[in-house]
């Protein structure tokens, strides 16, 4: 069976430039709270705000996590401002899509329901929108794909603030659960490379392409 994900080969690794992904979350904290689209930090951006009160130097996103009930056009409306802002398609990563890889297309990539806006001005953005199945918070990022992320339904149930670069973000909760949970028990201590496990490493492969493939 055909990898379940993608990376391209030999993509260098930069420093996370601190300024420039400060500039990115800050101006899209704006943009989505204009619109009033409520949304969390995640992933390697909450690690680093709660164990170092700033980016993780190795790190190379920034993941924004969406459970809000939006339609498809609110969306793809979200994907079109961030590009009129500067945000461009971030094209590194592509998806499977019933065996067949795609690359990402510009703006929102997804359904009604789930799916993902990868972007880049100054660092990578991953803009992920999450849907309820009942049991998690799970991310499909294309109509065929396979679920990329998932996260356990109480983490994002409410979410908790925290003060990180000046502003006023939501982070799942509770936190340090959350950061054990993705992380490990030693989520303290910096391992570089170190990512969360995507949902088809967590889970056997061959069930999710019955369950998600199926027609």
């Amino acid at each position: 069976m055909t990898e379940i994900i993608q990376e391209p080969e030999e993509v260098e690794k930069k420093p996370m430039d601190n300024e420039g992904a400060t500039k990115d979350l800050l101006d899209i904290k704006m943009l989505l709270d204009s619109k009033g689209v409520q949304f969390f930090l995640a992933y390697g951006a909450v690690l680093g705000a709660i164990r170092e009160n700033d980016w993780i130097e190795y790190d190379d996103d920034i993941d924004l996590v969406i459970t809000q009930k939006l339609t498809y056009k609110q969306r793809k409306e979200i994907g079109w401002a961030l590009w009129d802002i500067g945000f461009k398609t971030w094209t590194d990563v592509v998806w499977n899509v019933y065996g067949r890889f795609e690359e990402a297309e510009a703006g929102y990539n997804g359904t009604e329901e789930t799916g993902i806006i990868p972007c880049i001005r100054n660092v990578p953005v991953s803009i992920m929108f999450y849907y309820d199945n009942g049991k998690e918070w799970l991310c499909i990022p294309k109509k065929g794909g396979l679920p990329v992320l998932g996260i356990p339904y109480k983490f994002l149930e409410k979410g908790e603030c925290i003060k990180f670069k000046g502003e006023q973000f939501l982070i799942p909760s509770p936190k340090i659960e959350y950061l054990e949970f993705t992380y490990g028990k030693d989520w303290k201590t910096p391992i570089e490379d170190k990512h969360a496990e995507q949902y088809w490493q967590i889970h056997d492969k061959n069930e999710l392409v019955k369950k998600y493939w199926k027609e």
